[in-house]
């Protein structure tokens, strides 16, 4: 038998008994598929409001559904400060823009809760060093982007996992084997990879206990990009203090790469994976800056926030190329797969570039991390979106609101399985 279910009444474990589409007819889940928790929070998402699922002989969803009672409302006093602190962090934003209006009120009862707990400096915007103890202009100029990269060994010399699982991903004859081979001599890269793998943000009804089977589950260019991606983390764990948090900066990346794999749904197919390798490297180029150019990275920290800039508007004035083409360019030296690497390039492009799907979406997951305040690569502000973006995107501005709810959990159990030791 099968049944009609509302989302409400939905739950995982039940099989669909037929194919789940969108209303616009593009086919969402499989006949057979079981539904796990990842497939529920998405739902609201692609707005599926009932699917058809196998029953046995008596309706199997005559329970009501489980209720949580919801956070009581912020206080009134509260919630008005902190609208008010909050619009500092959106000078740059245009709260004309629907998408942004929304990013603006989600944003703010996290906000007020802040502002009620730890006062008005929880909210307020980073004051400019004292003129005395404020970074000097470097007085060389800043070496032209390929330069910073050469000058790096570590960025020159990668590692040799680092190489071989590269190799496998372009090469288009390798074998599932060849990339758990590649990926299984790297006991920490493995372990991330399968902690992630097992995570809800994928949502597998079975732990995953080995590489070939992940390989077999996710798939093989699916995993190597994923551990391509992952494996980059170990490189930068050497910056100068008090430039950074190198937890919030990589808690940042994570939530861009989450947002942008739940912007985009399973119908991206293997491209889902390349999504958040993309938004977990899209700020990669400020790591490479901050441990290469360390005076000319304080001095524009410091410019932006005294002069009200975006830290990328910053970045263009006083070197001459932002974190993105330079993040853009390493990729490339490196190999990555080159939709990949225009994604990252691009992901503050202009009107050809945000007409892409890729770097459309990177910028959209970019602005929502950046709006909701989780985390931080060392921009202060929320980011502007770019309307030509959010179109390609195609999403309806409401939906944002259950975008947030699907990724905020799965954003705190990969920052924990990927920096376990960080403090």
């Amino acid at each position: 038998m099968m049944q009609r279910v509302p989302l409400a009444l939905l739950r995982a474990g039940m099989v669909l008994a037929e194919p789940l589409r969108r209303r616009d007819g593009a086919l969402m889940l499989p006949a057979g598929l079981a539904l796990t928790e990842r497939h529920l929070e998405l739902f609201p998402v692609w707005s599926i409001e009932a699917a058809v699922v196998e029953t046995a002989d008596g309706p199997p969803c005559d329970a009501a559904p489980p209720v949580s009672p919801d956070d009581p409302p912020p206080d009134g006093e509260a919630l008005d400060a902190a609208r008010e602190l909050l619009a500092a962090r959106f000078i740059h934003a245009d709260l004309a823009l629907a998408p942004t209006a929304v990013l603006f009120e989600l944003a703010l009862p996290r906000a007020a809760a802040l502002f009620a707990a730890h006062g008005p400096s929880a909210l307020a915007l980073p004051c400019p060093l004292p003129e005395a103890s404020r970074p000097p202009q470097p007085e060389a100029p800043p070496p032209g982007p390929m330069s910073v990269i050469e000058s790096d060994p570590k960025l020159t010399s990668l590692p040799d996992v680092f190489v071989r699982i590269n190799e496998v991903l372009n090469d288009p004859n390798s074998t599932a084997r060849e990339a758990a081979e590649a990926i299984g001599k790297d006991a920490s890269l493995s372990t991330k990879l399968l902690k992630l793998v097992n995570s809800a943000f994928y949502g597998f009804p079975v732990k995953v206990d080995t590489l070939s089977r992940a390989v077999t589950i996710v798939g093989s260019r699916q995993l190597t990009t994923l551990a391509l991606g992952i494996s980059v983390i170990a490189l930068f764990k050497d910056l100068p203090g008090g430039l950074v948090d190198m937890r919030s900066f990589w808690k940042h990346s994570i939530a861009c790469g989450v947002v942008a794999s739940t912007l985009a749904g399973p119908e991206a197919g293997g491209e889902v994976e390349r999504l958040f390798v993309a938004g977990l490297l899209h700020d990669m180029g400020r790591l490479v800056l901050y441990r290469n150019l360390p005076r000319h990275a304080a001095y524009v920290l410091d410019t932006a926030r005294r002069e009200g800039m975006l830290l990328r508007e910053a970045e263009r004035a006083w070197l001459g190329f932002d974190h993105a083409m330079l993040a853009g360019m390493l990729l490339r030296k490196w190999r990555f797969p080159e939709s990949l690497e225009k994604a990252v390039r691009h992901h503050h492009g202009g009107l050809a570039h945000m007409s892409m799907p890729m770097p459309a979406t990177v910028h959209v997951a970019d602005a929502v991390a950046g709006a909701l305040g989780l985390g931080s690569s060392g921009e202060i502000y929320a980011p502007p979106l770019s309307p030509t973006a959010w179109g390609v995107v195609g999403l309806a501005p409401e939906r944002l609101a259950d975008v947030a709810a699907a990724s905020t959990a799965h954003i705190e159990e990969i920052t924990r399985a990927f920096l376990p030791d960080e403090a």
